[in-house]
């Protein structure tokens, strides 16, 4: 008993044996006319053998079930720069406006550049405030007299760049270190420039009145600095 299939097209039979269409995973392209077809749903048995066809009308083994899927068609290096070049002009734009008050303080010059985005954007465009960056040189409070009082000291931008020259707030304290009143005070109160220069220190003083019964209870201070 013979294994034969047949060509479904041109109706060629052709004796296979199992390990022939094991190897070609099921699948042959016939000898005389080209067609691809799978072997298993044409296969007969047969008491005598078919006479052998003629050399060049053998099978030929085909090692795929499916057709190749179709080439998508290559994007071009030149697009593939075009996004890169796109993506990469976003992402700093991005930056730029994210950092746009450190880049300020430390490239002055590009003030101009923001505030044109800015104002574009409707965003906000200041000096750098950073008070960890901002300390308190010296400080020293007086009374100078009744009702009258000073506070003088030296503030120092410690970074890299300017800075927004900061505010303080002055607590006065009695006998027990509890705050009696809260002052505070602006950067105009001071007279500081603003911005302050990268490692410069600027003095100031503060002159102010207290009512008499606020003076009498005035035993010490304490202050820091901050952005409103």
């Amino acid at each position: 008993m013979a294994i034969v299939t047949l060509c479904p097209q041109c109706q060629t039979a052709f004796a296979i044996q199992a390990e022939h269409y094991s190897a070609a995973d099921a699948w042959v392209r016939c000898g005389r006319c080209a067609h691809v077809f799978e072997v298993d749903q044409h296969l007969f048995e047969l008491d005598e053998p078919p006479p052998p066809p003629a050399p060049e009308v053998k099978p030929e083994l085909v090692r795929t079930r499916s057709k190749p899927p179709p080439r998508q068609p290559a994007i071009s290096i030149g697009m593939w720069n075009f996004f890169s070049f796109s993506l990469l002009l976003l992402l700093g734009f991005q930056i730029l406006l994210h950092q746009r008050h450190q880049i300020r303080g430390i490239n002055p010059e590009l003030t101009p550049m923001l505030i044109s985005i800015c104002q574009v954007l409707s965003c906000e465009l200041h000096w750098p405030m950073q008070p960890e960056k901002m300390s308190m040189e010296s400080g020293s409070f007086k009374h100078l007299g009744g009702n009258d009082y000073a506070f003088e000291g030296v503030i120092k931008n410690q970074s890299d760049s300017l800075m927004s020259a900061p505010a303080l707030e002055l607590s006065l304290t009695d006998e027990i270190d509890m705050p009696v009143i809260r002052k505070i005070i602006t950067p105009e109160d001071m007279s500081l420039s603003s911005p302050m220069r990268d490692h410069r220190a600027q003095s100031f003083e503060v002159r102010f009145s207290l009512d008499p019964e606020t003076s009498s209870k005035i035993n010490g201070y304490r202050a820091f600095l901050f952005y409103p």
